[in-house]
């Protein structure tokens, strides 16, 4: 169904640059107001953090 050179394409993580790391990957300020403690949520409830 798909050339060699296409599957090997497929199978890697695309090429890319800092500017698009920040745009994809950065929350931006409401949505970390959202997760931040002090809005009845603790340490426990952050992401990428299990629960004690």
């Amino acid at each position: 169904m798909f050339a060699d050179q296409e599957l090997e394409a497929l199978r890697r993580f695309p090429e890319i640059g800092r500017e698009e790391l920040f745009r994809f990957f950065t929350l931006p300020p409401a949505d970390v107001a959202f997760i931040a403690p002090g809005r009845g949520r603790g340490p426990a409830d952050r992401l990428g953090r299990m629960p004690p």
